[in-house]
């Protein structure tokens, strides 16, 4: 097996080698912090920033990586068996990528959404208003703050509304989650079976 030219060199050596290491180590530590912060939300919360740029270089190594993967397949005279197979499994993993980011971002903002709505959809707490406050009207008829809640409970809709918000947003940010996950765990398994074909491409029968 020989090299003709190749562009994506370094000191002569082909860059596909060593692009490789941004794709399999920081897309599958984004894979497994996204299913964390899937399932703990306190800790998406926390920990969404680190998470999500790992996400992001991970995914923007992919099409440069690919690029020099096909740069050097092309170089190569005389290809190895199942070098074609390698070929074919990494030109098709970023669509997995795309759509692992897609679903961390979207949870991110559906989670933010839920957050709020779960903030401000319970029981409001007052604070006891001060006897020049109770002398004010709060609003047209009403006088005090607790002639003001009376109101409120008494309308019809007016405290349902909020909580039922509340619930929407979770339902909607478990199923994002669950599409997250499953996202997060196809992109690492189809690292797992590019890495492998390569491996095997590569190395298959030497030594043994």
């Amino acid at each position: 097996m020989t090299l003709a030219d190749n562009s994506f060199t370094i000191n002569g050596l082909p860059l596909h080698p060593l692009l490789v290491h941004a794709v399999v180590v920081l897309l599958p530590l984004a894979a497994v912090g996204s299913i964390i912060i899937a399932v703990v939300p306190k800790w998406r919360r926390r920990y969404w920033l680190p998470v999500l740029v790992l996400a992001v270089l991970g995914i923007g190594a992919v099409p440069i990586t690919q690029q020099a993967g096909e740069a050097l397949y092309n170089s190569i005279k005389g290809s190895p068996p199942g070098l074609a197979h390698h070929r074919d499994l990494g030109n098709a993993l970023l669509p997995y990528a795309i759509a692992f980011g897609v679903m961390l971002l979207l949870l991110l903002v559906v989670g933010r959404i839920a957050d709020r709505e779960r903030a401000t959809g319970g029981v409001r707490a007052v604070r006891a208003p001060s006897a020049s406050l109770r002398q004010q009207p709060v609003a047209p008829g009403v006088h005090s703050i607790e002639e003001l809640d009376e109101e409120v409970a008494a309308t019809p809709g007016m405290v349902e509304e909020a909580p039922s918000a509340s619930r929407f947003w979770g339902v909607i940010t478990v199923i994002v989650a669950l599409a997250l996950i499953a996202s997060a765990v196809a992109v690492t398994y189809e690292i797992y079976l590019i890495g492998d074909s390569g491996a095997s491409a590569v190395w298959k029968g030497v030594g043994g």
